[in-house]
């Protein structure tokens, strides 16, 4: 098995002894996630080390003393970029302004429009982690679902001629008819994905939308994306568009609710999953009070008569993501104590204590202990808002809110 190892990793450039022998799984965890095809072949261990620092000395502007210092604490794997920075560090992808999100590891964002729903899978492409916040005074703002979708696939996947594809997505209305012609790009798919959401509250129509999937000029399976790094997977592309007509068109006439909105994200995860972009990677935040999401993923796996296990095929999509409970009070001890039940039995349950996370991303006005109990205590009685106008009368109301909705900066406090 040694031998075999040696000789697998000499052939792909990699010497057995760049990873110790304790740590057996680190080759094939290495050439999966981190290193980048080039002309000559697949990155060394060395090549991935110089590529990010030489990437983390420019954007830090570091000196050759502090640059040395990085590249030799990688190197010996004693201390390394985070793992996105390890895949498109130093490239010339993540210098480009549009792909900067594809560096960070995790991301959060209010749900309140149709846009909020492209930018996750914009970020969940790029290898970024998707939080989304879920709480009524936001999906309470999305419009109703007026139109009925019917879907229409047309053209395969590949059999545009490479130098005659689009890139982006071009959206066609006639009457109650539309026309989407997907872009082979990512800002194509989620350009197609946020257009077919859209479509359902378009005020333009007069009856049933029959809307049409052009699908030629997405790339075939296995062709390199030369920018981010990788090859295409677009298997599961077709099916998105009708499971998410499906979702929104069980919501006609009223707007979405907390767990059609996680689907609805989540069937974007699932089409990004199965392209291996990364891993499914997403939080999403609902209020303590909404039980439809609190008991999303009850009974999910389901027996038969014969005994034979099987999931809720119209809820598998769920999960992709963690759902976590947010109280905006300091929950109770039996509440505590009942979410950690549900999580031993179900894996879910997860709660946050809205308070907590807030003063933790407000660290840069509650310097000391007791300026934090104290803001928790007025947080607990309804009171931040009022508690940060007292003592901090200089913030304007824009940046108050926005602190003071800072709830998915810090979904760990649970």
């Amino acid at each position: 098995m040694v031998r075999e190892l040696e000789r697998t990793s000499a052939i792909k450039g990699l010497n057995a002894s760049d990873f110790p022998e304790t740590a057996p799984a680190a080759n094939p965890v290495f050439f999966r996630t981190y290193s980048r095809r080039t002309e000559k072949g697949r990155e060394t261990w060395e090549e991935v080390c110089d590529r990010t620092v030489a990437g983390l000395k420019k954007l830090g502007k570091l000196t050759s003393e502090e640059t040395e210092l990085l590249h030799r604490m990688q190197s010996q794997l004693k201390a390394l970029a985070s793992g996105r920075w390890l895949w498109v560090g130093g490239s010339k992808w993540i210098e480009q302004p549009e792909n900067f999100s594809g560096a960070y590891n995790c991301s959060s964002t209010n749900i309140f429009d149709w846009r909020a729903f492209g930018l996750l899978m914009d970020l969940a492409m790029m290898g970024c982690g998707t939080g989304a916040v879920l709480e009524p005074k936001y999906i309470n703002q999305l419009p109703p679902i007026r139109n009925r979708l019917l879907v229409e696939l047309q053209g395969e996947i590949g059999t545009t001629p490479a130098q005659l594809r689009r890139e982006e997505t071009e959206l066609k209305v006639e009457g109650n008819r539309a026309i989407i012609y997907v872009g082979d790009s990512r800002q194509g798919w989620v350009k197609s994905y946020q257009n077919l959401l859209e479509l359902s509250t378009d005020e333009r129509f007069s009856a049933d939308v029959q809307v049409v999937i052009e699908l030629s000029d997405v790339r075939p399976v296995g062709e390199p994306l030369k920018g981010f790094g990788g090859v295409a997977n677009p298997v599961k592309l077709a099916e998105l568009y009708h499971r998410c007509a499906a979702i929104l068109n069980k919501a006609l006439g009223r707007q979405l609710n907390s767990v059609e909105c996680c689907l609805l994200i989540d069937e974007a995860a699932v089409t990004i999953v199965a392209g291996n972009i990364r891993r499914s990677a997403g939080i999403r935040q609902g209020d303590s009070n909404d039980l439809l999401f609190s008991n999303a993923k009850d009974n999910l796996w389901q027996q038969d008569a014969n005994g034979n296990w099987r999931i809720d095929p119209e809820r598998d999509a769920l999960r992709m993501a963690n759902h976590s409970r947010v109280f905006h009070y300091k929950p109770t001890l039996e509440e505590c104590i009942d979410a950690v039940r549900k999580q031993y039995y179900s894996g879910e349950g997860a709660i946050q204590w809205a308070g907590e996370a807030v003063a933790r991303a407000n660290c840069d006005l509650l310097l000391t202990s007791a300026l934090k109990v104290e803001f928790l205590q007025a947080y607990n009685q309804g009171k931040a808002k009022e508690w940060f106008q007292e003592n901090y009368p200089h913030i304007n109301s824009e940046e108050l809110e926005h602190r003071l909705a800072r709830v998915g900066l810090n979904p760990c406090g649970k």
